[in-house]
């Protein structure tokens, strides 16, 4: 009879061995669940620098496209389709061989692959401080937090070195989801300028949006 009972509690321990088991099967495949939910629209190989000269091709190419996909019926189509990319590349050419010490400009890349840049001037305007002159995201990059992670970078540069002053850029009235943007990441309408596009006889409105500190965007998670 003690050898019985003995051979049923060995049963149901190994029972509950199976049980844990089971259990931690569980847990494994709950676990790799998470692995895989966190890898979800997370950039892997994501990549902030500052642009390098043997950047400039890509450069000139993604601000040419963004300016196509931005900027049809704004700007003149012989000037997105024929213009543009020798324009911008001309551009470049000049901000990267001879840059201002004021200027930085930092490009996001993953897997050798440029996904979006920003440019800058620091104390650029007495009354709005730091200049953002350029942003520019790859359309199959957009809503990975390339764009806010690029501002945020450059809200430090300036923090670091023009302490105490604001920073702003120029958006056209018309690009709505780029104002919405700039709105989530805190700035504000400020001023309304008249600019005159490329290849285009009608002005447009043309938009100062602003932080009255860099301390405003950096702190923004939208």
């Amino acid at each position: 009879m003690q050898i019985i009972q003995l051979s049923a509690f060995s049963f149901q321990l190994s029972a509950f061995s199976f049980q844990l088991s089971a259990f931690s099967f569980q847990l494994s495949a709950f676990s790799f669940q998470l692995s895989a939910f966190s890898f979800i629209g997370v950039p892997q190989n994501m990549q902030y620098r500052l642009a390098a000269l043997d950047d400039l091709d890509n450069l000139a190419e993604l601000h040419a496209q963004s300016w196509r996909d931005s900027y049809r019926g704004i700007f003149s189509d012989s000037y997105l389709d024929d213009e543009v990319w020798d324009e911008r590349k001309t551009a470049w050419t000049k901000q990267l061989s001879a840059p201002k010490p004021n200027q930085r400009v930092v490009v996001a890349t993953e897997n050798g692959q440029m996904l979006g840049f920003i440019s800058a001037f620091g104390d650029q305007s007495a009354k709005w401080g730091t200049f953002i002159d350029n942003l520019h995201v790859a359309k199959a990059a957009q809503g990975r937090g390339v764009g806010k992670q690029l501002m945020h970078l450059i809200a430090r540069w300036a923090n670091d070195c023009f302490e105490h002053q604001g920073i702003y850029l120029e958006v056209l009235e018309d690009n709505l989801s780029a104002r919405n943007f700039y709105q989530r990441l805190g700035a504000s309408h400020r001023q309304t300028n008249l600019w005159l596009p490329p290849g285009s006889d009608v002005q447009v409105n043309d938009l100062i949006y602003a932080w009255k500190h860099h301390q405003q965007l950096l702190q923004v998670d939208s």
